[in-house]
């Protein structure tokens, strides 16, 4: 069952754990550069991320042996990879991007390995494969090539914020569609993203005086910049959890699309009217923009998860009280592991 109190320290630890390794690491050198920047951040991520899933006791099998196990163990550790290596000056942008869109064309192949969708011809066609594979390569790519220009144009700290949104309604979403452990496992991800996020933006501001939402009228540096890792493991992570929610969860494709490019109207600010807005306006814009349709969507599925899912975690737990009931009666009937006939059925024990 749900511990809320479970997920509250998880999310703790996760969160503190990815700002102290950020401070400590941004820390170790008085001017960062940006490579520099990117590898403290991925650290800190990755980090406090690991943390969380200790805290919840979330086991993650290695080899991976679930869409899961593979989305924390190859998807995410690969774009953290990536970014680290796209981060170094001597790299040429467009292999940068090759290594992105190779990411991109794999992980929908990597997050289904094993499971009946590849291994049954019987339950896809070749045409559900392709429209399916189309579809999440055109989401994945679209978010991360739009979020990832947007966090060049106009950096900010409403970007990650806004991914931490949209992660989080997934996780929930994820939940009430019965896969309680996609939506768990997102948790200590939201929490370490954005304590890491919201540290780089204090320290920038801090050492350089940059804005955290709008342009800098400064030279650019590591500090007036995004790092795009932190683009990456929002995006990636955000398509993730929709991914497993709806292939091995009960999430409908509409949510899962609605959801996923929610983020995506953080580039309603670069309108004419709210583009030379004071940046924090150009900020509570966006994630007003972005918080409407995921609380429709969340309305939504709380809707039906009480119709649908409810009355069977009710009766679940009634039976889990009868059942604890039971076993102290039992004891001393000599039978403590095994009720007496009826038992269950009558709702008491001898």
């Amino acid at each position: 069952m749900p511990d809320p109190l479970l997920y509250v320290q998880a999310i703790a630890a996760a969160a503190v754990a990815a700002a102290a390794i950020v401070l400590v690491l941004l820390g170790l050198r008085r001017s960062p550069t940006a490579a520099w920047l990117n590898a403290a951040c991925g650290i800190a991520v990755a980090a406090g991320s690991m943390v969380g899933l200790r805290v919840e006791d979330l086991q993650v099998a290695f080899p991976p042996a679930s869409g899961l196990d593979r989305l924390l163990t190859v998807v995410l550790p690969a774009a953290l990879l990536i970014e680290w290596i796209a981060a170094s000056p001597a790299l040429a942008t467009r292999f940068a991007w090759g290594l992105r869109i190779g990411l991109i064309l794999l992980t929908p192949r990597i997050l289904l390995h094993g499971s009946v969708y590849v291994s049954d011809p019987e339950a896809w066609t070749a045409w559900q494969a392709a429209i399916s594979f189309g579809v999440c390569w055109a989401l994945l790519a679209s978010c991360w090539g739009l979020m990832f220009t947007l966090g060049s144009r106009r950096p900010g700290i409403s970007i990650p914020l806004s991914l931490g949104l949209a992660i989080g309604s997934a996780a929930a979403t994820v939940m009430m569609a019965g896969y309680l452990k996609g939506g768990e496992a997102a948790m200590p991800m939201v929490a370490a993203l954005l304590a890491t996020a919201v540290v780089v933006w204090g320290m920038a501001r801090r050492r350089r005086g940059v804005s955290g939402d709008g342009p800098s009228t400064r030279t650019p540096t590591a500090g007036s910049v995004l790092p795009p890792v932190l683009i990456a493991v929002g995006v990636i992570g955000l398509f993730g959890v929709l991914f497993i929610g709806h292939f091995f969860g009960r999430v409908s494709g509409g949510r899962a699309v609605a959801i996923c490019l929610a983020p995506l109207l953080c580039w309603v600010t670069e309108i004419a009217a709210l583009k030379h807005q004071r940046p924090w306006v150009v900020g509570t814009i966006r994630l007003c923009l972005v918080a409407v349709p995921l609380v429709i969507t969340l309305a939504l599925a709380k809707r039906d998860f009480d119709r649908d899912l409810a009355p069977l975690v009710v009766m679940e737990r009634k039976n889990t009280v009868q059942w604890s009931g039971c076993r102290v009666c039992w004891r001393g009937c000599g039978s403590p592991e095994i009720p007496p006939s009826g038992v269950l059925a009558a709702g008491k024990g001898r």
